[in-house]
C-alpha cells in the first residue's frame, strides 16, 4: 500500500511538473523565442528593436513589439501599434534614457502585462519556480521508489524441523462422534 502511494505521488508530481512547464511555455510569446529579422527596415535603430523584444505588442498578435509581423494577413510586417512603440523606444533612447527607465515607463502606462518576461517576484516568482521544484520532487520520489523496489527484503525459508500438528484428544473425539452420526 505504501509503495502504491509513493508511485501515485511520483506520477502526480511528474505530471504537475510537465503541465507546469507547458503552461509557462505557453506564457512566453511566440515571437520572443525566435529571432526574426525586421520586416521592413525603418527609422528605428537596432538597439530600439532589441529593447522592443522585451515589450509586448498590444495589437493582439501575441508577439513582442520588436518581432511583430503579420504573415498571411492583409499586410505583412509590423503593425502600427508595434511601429509606434518602437518609435517611442527609439526617441527615449536618443534622449539618453536607460533601458530599465524605458521599460518602467511602459510598465506604468500598460502594467506588467506589457513585459514579454514578467519579473520574478510575488506570484510570478512562484510560477517561475514551481515547475522546477515539482520536477525535482517527482524525480526524488521516483528514485526513492526504484530503490525500494531494488532492495526488497526476501524471507528465507525456515530450516528447522517441521512442527507436527497435534489435535487435542477432546477435539479428536468430537470429530469422530460427529462423523459417526452422519453415517
Amino acid at each position: 500500500m505504501i509503495k502504491f502511494r509513493a508511485v501515485t505521488l511520483a506520477l502526480f508530481f511528474s505530471a504537475a511538473a510537465t503541465f507546469g512547464a507547458a503552461s509557462l511555455r505557453a506564457q512566453v510569446p511566440q515571437g520572443a523565442s525566435q529571432a526574426m529579422p525586421p520586416a521592413t527596415p525603418g527609422p528605428v535603430s537596432d538597439a530600439a528593436r532589441e529593447l522592443g523584444k522585451q515589450i509586448m505588442c498590444t495589437c493582439g498578435c501575441g508577439d513582442t513589439a520588436g518581432t511583430c509581423s503579420h504573415p498571411g494577413a492583409a499586410f505583412s510586417g509590423p503593425c502600427e501599434v508595434a511601429k509606434a512603440k518602437l518609435k517611442e523606444v527609439d526617441q527615449r533612447m536618443s534622449q539618453g534614457e536607460s533601458n530599465s527607465a524605458i521599460l518602467q515607463t511602459f510598465v506604468k502606462e500598460y502594467g506588467e502585462a506589457v513585459l514579454a518576461s514578467p519579473p520574478a517576484h510575488g506570484l510570478n516568482w512562484f510560477a517561475w519556480t514551481f515547475p522546477g521544484v515539482a520536477f525535482a520532487i517527482g524525480l526524488g520520489l521516483i528514485i526513492m521508489v526504484i530503490r525500494q523496489w531494488r532492495h526488497r527484503v526476501t524471507l528465507a525459508p525456515s530450516s528447522g524441523p517441521a512442527i507436527p500438528v497435534a489435535i487435542p484428544d477432546h477435539m479428536r473425539r468430537r470429530i469422530e462422534r460427529d462423523t459417526q452420526q452422519d453415517d
